[in-house]
């Protein structure tokens, strides 16, 4: 028989299930937020270590059958009678940008992966899960070529072509960006380029001087 001091222990879990105050003062906002952050701490290298991900992983969250995102893409296409992709993808793609863009881009103080669930949720996102976002609803909207691209030091665009136009998803811009080419749409691109990928391919730019 296990003594006393044998038998884990365990903190009730009565807070985390019941409902946080409706209107909590500055001091218990503040207080929650040091909280947050000594347990993000404590456990950093455990989540990290969790949310790394491989090259197939970054492949698979790209989902263009995901059900929010075909939400989103019934949404986007519903004024167009019928969806015509010759016709209406560009203006659908720059709506689809337009509502990512309006999502806040926020930082993560550790390596964490949003879902696409998450995202719509809390309408917020790292650069990439936001990357990640547009590049699944272009896909879901018929583009076959667009792409998620990451640059040193940890940024990241959707590229894709259309109509003979390349055309270029940055965060930083309220707007697509068109260029008369693929070679262009890349030399935009602020720092060193390291891989591509969307849910069919990924490419890796590392070892070849680009």
């Amino acid at each position: 028989m296990p003594g006393i001091f044998d038998i884990p222990f365990q903190k009730k879990q009565e807070t985390a299930q019941s409902s946080p105050p409706q209107n909590p003062s500055p001091d218990e906002k503040d207080t929650t937020i040091k909280l947050y952050r000594l347990i993000i701490d404590r456990y950093r290298d455990i989540i990290e270590e969790r949310e790394t991900k491989s090259v197939l992983d970054l492949q698979r969250m790209v989902q263009p059958r995901e059900e929010s995102v075909l939400k989103i893409r019934d949404s986007l296409i519903e004024g167009f009678h019928p969806y015509v992709y010759g016709e209406n993808f560009l203006p659908a793609a720059q709506a689809a940008f337009s509502m990512l863009f309006s999502f806040r881009t926020v930082s993560s103080p550790v390596s964490f992966w949003l879902s696409l669930q998450d995202m719509q949720e809390i309408a917020a996102g790292e650069e990439i899960d936001k990357s990640i976002f547009l590049c699944s609803i272009l896909r879901s909207l018929g583009s076959e070529n667009a792409k998620v691209f990451v640059t040193d030091p940890k940024s990241s665009y959707v590229l894709f072509q259309f109509s003979g136009k390349s055309f270029v998803a940055d965060h930083s811009q309220a707007q697509l960006l068109e260029k008369p080419s693929g070679a262009e749409a890349l030399s935009s691109l602020k720092g060193k380029l390291l891989y591509s990928f969307n849910d069919k391919e990924y490419e890796d730019f590392q070892d070849e001087g680009v």
